[in-house]
């Protein structure tokens, strides 16, 4: 379905474009007055081609790999195995996105919800100025969890490679986007996970902490009630003040935390996610009525 050379457009956009194509859109149309250049930038900026590299390379062999699995494993295997290798492109570039949302979500929502996860996450919002250069900030392992159960499905029912290639240009755009100090029209937000419902989840206002945990469309935080998305505000407090912004720290740095964590309170507050500590004020206004 995807010629050659547009297979090197996309992979030319997905490794250069879309890192320097979304900020020029980010000053032309700013949802909140920030700096371009700010603290942490070359810290992200090395992670994004650390990354994107890596990644790149894990594709092509595991896009390899999946072409020569389909190849030997053809008509076989267990029920719907193989059921997106021949059916029309447009269904399976649909079943690649729901596939991606649902995994995604679910893997995002456990990243802040199991504490042992959270560590590894907790760098991805470590970053005190949100941009799209922040996208990049992730831990590699937490990286790993979240591909781990979309690469699972997308070898069990083998659709196009060149379709997976295309999903994933635009799984990178949309997080660049999603991640983007961008002003757009706040009805999106009702739909897809466009810049200004996105920086409500890694905001630090109280009442958005869990929160819009969807990649690229909203319908499951609208479903299982995890979705704010208050029309006449917009979050400027964010990250963790005293994080590194040193990328060889953010890498060791949570296995420290793992380990100090279950030294203090034993293995399983690794699992369990401590209840928030009862608000005194509300306490008090509630023994007065």
């Amino acid at each position: 379905m995807l010629t050659p050379e547009l297979q090197k457009v996309l992979q030319i956009l997905s490794l250069y474009g879309w890192i320097w194509i979304i900020p020029i859109v980010e000053r032309l149309f700013p949802l909140n007055k920030q700096p371009f250049v700010r603290s942490g930038m070359i810290n992200d900026l090395i992670h994004t081609y650390h990354r994107l590299h890596l990644h790149s390379m894990l594709n092509a062999v595991f896009v390899a790999w999946l072409v020569a699995y389909a190849q030997r494993h053809a008509g076989q295997g267990a029920y719907l195995q193989g059921s997106l290798a021949n059916v029309h492109w447009g269904w399976s570039f649909f079943a690649l996105l729901l596939m991606g949302h649902i995994t995604f979500y679910v893997a995002h929502y456990y990243s802040h919800k199991i504490p042992l996860l959270w560590q590894f996450h907790r760098v991805h919002h470590s970053s005190l100025t949100l941009d799209s250069f922040s996208t990049s900030r992730f831990h590699v392992i937490d990286k790993a969890l979240f591909a781990a159960p979309y690469l699972i499905l997308v070898t069990y029912f083998q659709p196009d490679p060149a379709l997976i290639f295309l999903y994933i240009s635009f799984r990178d755009f949309w997080g660049r986007y999603g991640h983007g100090n961008i002003k757009d029209a706040h009805w999106l937000g009702y739909i897809v996970s466009n810049p200004k419902f996105h920086r409500w989840h890694h905001s630090n206002h109280p009442e958005a902490i869990d929160k819009n945990f969807s990649g690229e469309f909203n319908f499951m935080d609208y479903m299982f009630g995890t979705a704010y998305y208050p029309k006449q505000r917009i979050p400027d407090n964010f990250g963790e003040t005293g994080y590194s912004n040193n990328i060889v720290i953010q890498h060791y740095r949570p296995f420290a935390d793992i380990y100090n964590i279950a030294k203090k309170d034993g293995v399983m507050a690794l699992f369990i996610k401590p209840k928030p500590a009862p608000d005194p004020k509300k306490n008090y206004q509630a023994a007065q009525e």
